[in-house]
């Protein structure tokens, strides 16, 4: 048997293990303290942000022997079952592969039987907006009157598929993507644990790449271990993503703002003969811009205009053969159609700055 991956070694065991989930932690713990816990649940959010982790959590939780605040001790009888997966009173059903009314009668019958081995039953539905029609209205019935030693937990990253009347019947709870800082952290925290060699400014950039999701920030780690064994830099997360440096994300927008057509078309040959993916370029581009309008850097108006046009570009790019061809023709009309904006479009702070260099890099400024 192989090694477990990274992130199912770091997956959370308690409540208090959960990161940047605090508000749905505190919620579950007094209810678990309280022996309150509500029949249904409703986790929605993002992926790998953490629902499938904390309905387990929960699971053994309302379980468990001998719980201190709401927390499972992870050493009694029903935690250790439970989380050797020996436990026949944990069914975990996958929404997606499961999702006829056939599989949901099944589920109702064998709910109205009692317990096997634990207190409460608990049925965890990941994806549950893939169930059809008539499998929710069968599901309906059962949570209208539900026995008592069952608890659903249903999980969805699309709740507004949800019927309503499944939705009114749960406690719902709204899992937030994660912030850069946590996830950051929680990365040195890994590393240092697994005696992994982690650059600040590599933390930084996966945290920035998971776009809120700690399981892929994770998933990304253990790949940068594994493409270099000496140690995690920004230039090999880069390399192994694929990503242009944010040097020439600058040199890129400045040739932009100058509509300098030779310094774009020798970006985007580069780009393309390192083999940077030209989307997610774009991308990281659009969110530069974004930084610069919340900063109040420039004019605000000119990088709503580029961040516009770029992600015009970028929406050609899937449909286009050729998409270095593409982008070149479709970023070339971009920067014709900025230069006869008027100069009013501009800040007076940006307008009496000095001329911006030719270039702040050369194609050296594109890690590889």
């Amino acid at each position: 048997v192989g090694r477990l991956s990274l992130y199912r070694r770091w997956r959370p065991q308690r409540f208090a293990d959960v990161v940047g989930q605090d508000d749905v932690v505190r919620t579950l713990r007094n209810a678990v303290s309280a022996r309150d816990a509500s029949h249904a649940y409703l986790f929605a959010g993002e992926r790998g942000i953490g629902k499938t982790s904390v309905a387990r959590i929960l699971s053994r939780a309302v379980n468990c022997l001998a719980p201190t605040d709401g927390e499972p001790c992870n050493e009694c009888a029903s935690c250790l079952t439970i989380s050797a997966g020996r436990s026949l009173d944990i069914v975990e059903i996958d929404g997606a592969s499961n999702r006829g009314i056939d599989h949901i009668r099944k589920l109702r019958e064998e709910v109205s039987f009692a317990p096997t081995d634990l207190r409460i039953k608990v049925y965890i539905i990941d994806e549950v907006h893939m169930l059809t029609t008539e499998a929710f209205n069968a599901l309906l019935k059962t949570l209208e009157e539900p026995p008592s030693h069952a608890m659903f937990v249903f999980a969805t990253t699309e709740p507004h598929k949800l019927p309503r009347t499944i939705v009114s019947r749960c406690q719902a709870f709204e899992f937030r993507r994660l912030s850069v800082s946590a996830i950051d952290a929680q990365l040195k925290r890994i590393a240092a644990a697994e005696s992994v060699r982690l650059s600040d400014e590599a933390s930084a950039l996966l945290a920035r790449r998971a776009n809120g999701g700690l399981r892929d920030a994770v998933v990304m780690l253990e790949q940068a271990a594994t493409y270099d064994r000496e140690g995690i830099t920004e230039a090999a997360v880069l390399h192994m993503l694929g990503l242009a440096a944010r040097e020439t994300q600058f040199t890129f927008v400045e040739a932009l703002e100058r509509s300098d057509r030779r310094a774009l078309l020798e970006t985007i040959d580069t780009l393309a003969e390192r083999g940077k993916d030209l989307e997610i370029f774009l991308g990281d581009v659009v969110l530069l811009l974004r930084e610069r309008i919340a900063n109040s850097e420039g004019s605000a108006d000119r990088d709503v205009a580029l961040a516009r046009g770029l992600l015009a570009v970028r929406a050609d790019l899937f449909r286009a053969l050729d998409r270095q061809i593409r982008m070149e023709i479709g970023v070339l009309a971009l920067a014709d159609s900025l230069s006869t904006r008027p100069p009013s479009t501009m800040s007076p702070a940006r307008a009496t700055r000095a001329p911006a260099p030719t270039a702040r890099g050369n194609r050296s400024t594109i890690s590889s």
